[in-house]
């Protein structure tokens, strides 16, 4: 939903007037035969997602531990502050390793995969 609102947005502001619902209509379902296209010409593309998750990862895991610590500034190797870099170095662990791996599905299953032939 937000693809679709996003292109109805884009719409609306260059054309200056709301989309109508055909219009709605088409633009879904162009947008599905693009994805659904993507899907099938490119089938290493849900190896991906490991790595594009094992990127995204800090955002989660590790940097708000980091930005407590530089928000709060709490005293050096008090219980809270040894806790929040203990956090934050796991998920930095566990981020990498997770690119690592998503790195190495990729690698490996990269020469298996047959254009155009989904399994």
């Amino acid at each position: 939903m937000p693809m679709f609102d996003e292109l109805e947005s884009i719409f609306t502001k260059r054309m200056k007037r709301p989309c109508q619902w055909w219009l709605r209509v088409v633009l879904r379902a162009f947008f599905g035969y693009g994805v659904f296209f993507l899907a099938v010409a490119i089938p290493s593309i849900g190896s991906v997602g490991g790595l594009v998750g094992g990127i995204a990862l800090p955002v989660t895991l590790a940097y708000p531990c980091f930005m407590w610590l530089k928000m709060r500034k709490p005293r050096k190797y008090s219980r809270m502050w040894c806790l929040n870099w203990g956090l934050g170095i796991i998920g930095l662990i566990l981020s990498v390793s997770l690119m690592a791996a998503g790195v190495y599905v990729i690698k490996e299953n990269d020469n298996k995969f047959q254009w155009f032939k989904p399994k």
